[in-house]
């Protein structure tokens, strides 16, 4: 089933003849007319009971939440209102890769690729937990510690609770700040406006649409190679699905070749990518063959009564780098950079030094609803780190709070790299 509607996926991009064209217009009109929301709801529901590796939640009432939705599904009379209830049902689960598109001005920006503050609530209170380095957050100099008060002239509470609609009445703290890190995200390509309190004094931030740094990122470098007391640095920067950062790579570790040591910052890359790109790197710091990560396929199982559970592997690529690695992460390494994170630190044995990352559940997979035109992208695939430990709970060896700046401003990751580093190529 999964392979027809991917299929399906790829053949709504072809091109067909004017009439074809019109013929399908004539017939998207007629089914719009004819719009059925209860075999809509039903093949939604279907699909991601099948498919969705993470529908077994310990955080929330799965059931619940589906009742609560279907209900209000069932009421549209359109394939848009019906989409715009599947993509508020999809954010109560908390998962960044769980989502129901396509996306339109309307939506939030998808987060973490669309974000530039990390949240945390303290006594009811939100306050700003981290802020993504070279953002347009963090040169409005927004920092650490500092209340947010406002959001978009809302009071938080009801700024928080909008990304849900009427969906989700009483949401839980997971839920609380999954919602307040996409409500100070904004909407899609639009700018936000935001009250902080901080040192008893209050101040509103006006803050570009977060999509402006997501582009920025896009057109620029797609990794930066520096150097310091012979500790080499590559930062990634959103690349991990750009096979060009293959040969880009390879090109860095050359021009390190003389570094004692060797920093790679995984902590801009919040929108994932694909193994071909991970493994490649992971090669670089092995010597023969090793293991980097589980996968695990519910849907078999609960099709066919027959799991399926592997263990994929990395083998050597030159240039080769035999000295001690440290591996940063934070709240904007997604995906794939929590794979790579997880992953050197398995076949590498590197250091790791991190925050809680972006909790991007699974491996994605994108699904057609033919029914109501929507497309659902979910996590198939469960993922684990080689000791079994599921990819969204690994701790770092070096676990932090704050990954991309301190209260001062200060980068508390690179520091906390170059000293383990420092000491590690100097002890005897």
């Amino acid at each position: 089933m999964i392979r027809h509607l991917l299929l399906a996926a790829m053949a709504s991009l072809g091109t067909v003849p004017l009439a074809a064209a019109n013929t399908q217009i004539a017939d998207s009109e007629t089914v719009a007319e004819a719009f059925d929301a209860v075999a809509a709801w039903q093949e939604f529901e279907d699909t991601l009971r099948l498919f969705y590796a993470y529908i077994d939640r310990d955080d929330m009432d799965v059931e619940a939440q589906l009742q609560r939705s279907k209900a209000a599904a069932l009421a549209a009379t359109d394939r848009e209102s019906f989409r715009k209830l599947l993509h508020q049902t999809a954010l109560t689960f908390s998962d960044p890769h769980f989502l129901v598109g396509p996306l339109d001005e309307t939506d939030y920006s998808i987060i973490p690729s669309g974000s530039d503050l990390k949240t945390i609530f303290r006594d009811s209170r939100l306050y700003v937990l981290d802020v993504r380095a070279g953002s347009a957050a963090d040169d409005a100099g927004i920092r650490p510690g500092w209340e947010i008060v406002g959001i978009d002239g809302q009071p938080v509470r009801e700024a928080v609770q909008q990304p849900f609609g009427d969906l989700l009445p009483n949401p839980s703290p997971r839920q609380l700040v999954y919602a307040a890190d996409i409500a100070v995200s904004g909407m899609r390509n639009r700018s936000r406006d935001i009250s902080f309190r901080h040192e008893g004094q209050t101040r509103d931030i006006t803050l570009p649409a977060t999509y402006d740094y997501s582009n920025l990122i896009r057109a620029g470098e797609i990794l930066t190679v520096s150097q310091q007391a012979g500790i080499g640095v590559v930062r990634i920067n959103n690349s991990l699905g750009n096979n060009d950062l293959i040969p880009a790579f390879d090109r860095a570790l050359e021009q390190l070749a003389g570094s004692d040591a060797i920093i790679i910052d995984l902590r801009n890359t919040p929108s994932g990518g694909n193994t071909e790109v991970a493994r490649s790197i992971i090669g670089h710091f092995v010597t023969g063959t090793r293991s980097y990560q589980i996968h695990e396929i519910p849907s078999l199982e609960r099709e066919f009564s027959v799991p399926r559970r592997f263990v994929e592997q990395v083998k050597p690529r030159n240039p080769g780098f035999s000295g001690p690695v440290a591996v940063l992460g934070g709240h904007w390494t997604g995906s794939m950079g929590e794979g790579l994170v997880i992953g050197l630190d398995a076949a590498a044995d590197a250091y790791t030094i991190a925050s809680d990352m972006g909790d991007l559940l699974g491996a994605l997979s994108n699904l057609d609803l033919k029914k109501s035109g929507a497309r659902m992208d979910i996590g198939t695939e469960s993922l684990f780190h080689v000791d079994g430990t599921p990819r969204e709970d690994y701790v770092a060896d070096l676990p932090l709070r704050e990954s991309d700046r301190l209260t001062d401003g200060s980068d508390p990751a690179m520091a906390a790299a170059l000293e383990y580093l420092q000491q590690a190529i100097t002890s005897p």
